[in-house]
């Protein structure tokens, strides 16, 4: 990734609230999937496990804390939380990242990504869309598949897992206290961007902002990023926040969201075994898209 800013000061406070706001998004885009279950690390500052039915790292994680205390013990509770079919993934939010990667071979953990949590503090006023582009929050099956098709294409994800994630429009949790919007930008009619927020403790946490390859460069992705702060404002947020990938990076800085925090990420290895899950999942998306299929109109 091309070379980023120093860190930005933001008030302990606040960071914490957006890296709980991170993780529940995460869980937001979890909980209905089948076999979803989340577990607090005892103490909840150490960190949280999340897992899927999904065989993929991408979809089962462990989310470690700032809470002091040896790291292998959460290591070692991961391990039997996830199991050893299924692939898992461990992200740094605090100070344990040379800890992890001096237990990380123990537990054929391989270093993965690095993705820098940003911030925007204060929300600024919010720019207007791109001439042609209009923006839709979801709201309908109609709209889902919409959405669907484009974050599909714009992260190269198999469509059959879509349903999987989000079998219907996601609604709001009370359980979390955490409201959930997502939304399709449209050019000439056509899906061409998607992004979601999550609201939690006055933090809007951004997701799933994505662009098909063939509208990328004409602000789309920005246009999109801006309609979930708009909407997160507007649900009571009064900071933004995101990790963002390497393509994304510098839209956010030019938006004026400065990198406040860095996600190291190490990721078990798959296999055959964990192919083989996959394809035991399809009917599943199957059997679910079916079942949804008569409300799309």
């Amino acid at each position: 990734m091309a070379d980023r800013a120093e860190k930005a000061v933001v008030a302990p406070a606040v960071m914490e609230r957006c890296h709980r706001g991170y993780i529940e998004g995460f869980w937001q885009y979890t909980r209905a999937c089948p076999g979803a279950l989340r577990r607090p690390l005892g103490d909840p500052t150490a960190g949280t496990l999340i897992r899927s039915a999904i065989p993929s790292a991408t979809a089962n994680v462990l989310f470690l804390g700032d809470a002091p205390g040896p790291v292998e013990p959460w290591l070692k509770e991961a391990e039997s939380f996830f199991g050893k079919r299924v692939p898992w993934r461990v992200v740094a939010m605090g100070a344990h990242e040379s800890e992890v990667g001096r237990w990380a071979p123990t537990y054929h953990l391989r270093a993965a990504t690095s993705d820098p949590g940003m911030v925007l503090d204060p929300i600024p006023p919010i720019p207007a869309l791109p001439a042609g582009l209009v923006v839709r929050g979801v709201t309908s099956a109609a709209e889902l598949r919409d959405f669907e098709q484009v974050w599909c294409v714009a992260f190269h994800i198999p469509r059959w897992i879509f349903p999987l994630l989000l079998p219907e429009v996601p609604g709001d949790d009370p359980e979390f206290r955490a409201e959930n919007r997502l939304f399709v930008g449209y050019a000439e009619q056509r899906p061409v961007a998607c992004s979601s927020v999550t609201v939690v403790e006055r933090v809007a946490t951004l997701f799933s902002v994505g662009t098909v390859p063939g509208a990328r460069g004409r602000g789309y992705g920005a246009a999109l990023t801006w309609k979930a702060v708009e909407v997160g404002r507007s649900l009571g947020a009064d900071v933004a926040y995101l990790a963002a990938s390497q393509m994304g990076y510098g839209v956010y800085e030019k938006m004026g969201f400065r990198r406040a925090a860095e996600y190291p990420t190490w990721d078990t290895p798959s296999g055959f075994r964990h192919l083989f899950a996959m394809i035991r999942l399809w009917p599943a998306s199957r059997r679910i898209r079916r079942a949804h299929a008569g409300s799309v109109g």
